[in-house]
């Protein structure tokens, strides 16, 4: 009766939670080119492909004006989604969700291949509800979910998880995979080539593998004798990212900026202060989800003890030794986040490019929650632990229910804006057709969404990404003004 309990609440917590990752992506089809996508429109449209991808060698003053810049994998990605139109800005959502799901799961079925331990649905829910509340607490979800221009730091996250994926595939075969090794080559290059801020992630998430899996060799460990060419294969065409990075031309642009960078030797000490405050400040201004998250993730891991009788339970020595371990980690990825921005800018990332570090914090507070809830298994009956275990993920379910409600009242602010779009896009078209040349439009504010239209520009040709916008219409001046 109790197994059947659990697994009904596996599965209803599993469908609500899908539910609100279906709206997140529902609402992506209401999506539209924004920013600097009429830039790299323009690209494509008037360059062609080639073209494009030669501007990541323009300089100077040429590169400041809307071209495409050093992050040369993020050209690629809009390029890609520029093929099939509007259609290919409007599955972006969609795709984000499923991509990164997908590489969870596949993580998560290559770990309980290797531990033999993990029940696959209960791994599953956890899976789904830490990408729902990483989607829901980004700092930024519209930038780095629907807006085209700025999902390059969802990717960052996909491809690197795909890269651990491969890693994890090695680490489980008998005998290692040739193709694996083949493929996480191309897939770390064009990761790290997506951002500064992605590439110092995912080289210091790979440099810590990297040292497990040499300690490990050298002990003559079975995962880490089988992984060890994939980590090295992944690490060395990382850094090959990040040096084409530092080498672009593009580069030059930051010459035209007045901005301040900090010497290499404080990088590292004001990159730990940053990462400490995005911690601090996380669980200030957000506690209740954070607290549901752990809740969740101390019964998710009581209820797999459950129905898994197999499952080893963690010794308190073992916890604290895990839990700094992870702590450890967590933190230094966080701040690896921080180090572009600190470096160059001598200030924190924009809250699109913190989403890594939301990403990290909370996939390290799942683990240590996880760790807990093991732990707690040596010292109590597992019938009275399941009851509150039951308890804790009803909780967190129905919680994240009122949640999607409120994604559910932001619906209504991207249709509308959606609406207003297809009609700015129909009047220039029009006014394309009649001949005019110099067109003006409603600007698109929606404030509801908190989404600003930043081709509004103060004068007919102040803005680049107006003048973007007007040569993807062949036009000589757009002109967005207020209502």
């Amino acid at each position: 009766m109790l197994k059947k309990v659990s697994t009904m609440t596996v599965l209803v917590s599993c469908c609500v939670i899908l539910i609100g990752l279906g709206l997140l992506a529902y609402i992506g089809f209401y999506n539209r080119y924004w920013g600097d996508d009429w830039c790299y429109n323009r690209d494509f449209k008037n360059l062609g492909a080639i073209g494009a991808i030669k501007t990541y060698f323009f300089s100077g003053e040429e590169a400041s004006r809307g071209y495409s810049t050093n992050r040369y994998s993020l050209t690629l990605l809009s390029g890609l989604f520029y093929i099939p139109d509007i259609f290919g800005t409007q599955i972006i959502a969609l795709l984000i969700i499923v991509l990164w799901l997908g590489g969870l799961l596949w993580i998560g079925l290559n770990l309980s291949k290797i531990s033999e331990r993990t029940p696959k649905a209960v791994g599953s829910l956890g899976v789904v509800f830490l990408l729902y509340y990483v989607l829901y607490l980004a700092p930024d979800r519209f930038e780095i979910l629907y807006w085209r221009s700025g999902v390059h730091y969802s990717f960052t996250i996909i491809m690197g998880i795909y890269i651990i994926g491969l890693i994890t595939h090695q680490m489980g075969r008998v005998e290692p995979d040739k193709l694996a090794s083949y493929l996480v080559a191309p897939l770390a290059f064009v990761a790290g080539g997506l951002s500064e801020t992605g590439c110092a992630f995912l080289v210091s998430m790979i440099v810590l593998l990297l040292a497990a899996a040499w300690i490990g060799r050298r002990k003559k460990v079975d995962w880490a004798l089988k992984s060890y060419p994939t980590i090295l294969i992944a690490f060395i065409f990382l850094l090959a990212s990040m040096l084409v990075l530092i080498v672009s031309p593009s580069n030059s642009r930051y010459d035209n900026m007045a901005v301040k960078s900090t010497s290499m030797l404080v990088v590292p000490f004001k990159s730990f202060e940053f990462a400490l405050n995005f911690i601090v400040d996380s669980l200030k201004s957000l506690p209740l989800p954070h607290v549901i998250l752990i809740v969740f993730f101390v019964s998710l891991s009581i209820l797999s003890a459950f129905l898994d009788s197999t499952k080893r339970v963690i010794t308190f020595n073992e916890l604290g030794f895990s839990l700094l371990v992870v702590t450890i980690i967590t933190f230094l990825l966080i701040s690896a986040v921080q180090a572009p921005s600190v470096k160059f800018y001598s200030s924190y990332p924009e809250p699109r490019a913190q989403s890594l570090s939301r990403f990290m914090m909370l996939s390290g507070l799942a683990v240590i929650a996880w760790m807990i809830g093991q732990a707690v298994l040596n010292k109590y009956r597992i019938q009275w632990l399941l009851l509150v275990a039951l308890i804790g993920i009803g909780l967190g379910t129905v919680y994240t229910a009122r949640l999607i409600t409120v994604n559910y009242t932001e619906l209504a602010g991207y249709a509308y804006r959606a609406k207003l779009w297809d009609q700015r896009d129909r009047d220039i078209k029009l006014a394309k057709a009649q001949g005019e040349e110099t067109v003006e439009v409603i600007a698109i504010d929606t404030h509801d969404i908190d989404v600003q239209d930043i081709m509004r520009s103060k004068d007919m040709n102040g803005n680049w990404v107006s003048n973007c916008g007007s040569d993807y219409y062949g036009l000589v001046a757009i002109k967005a003004i207020a209502h």
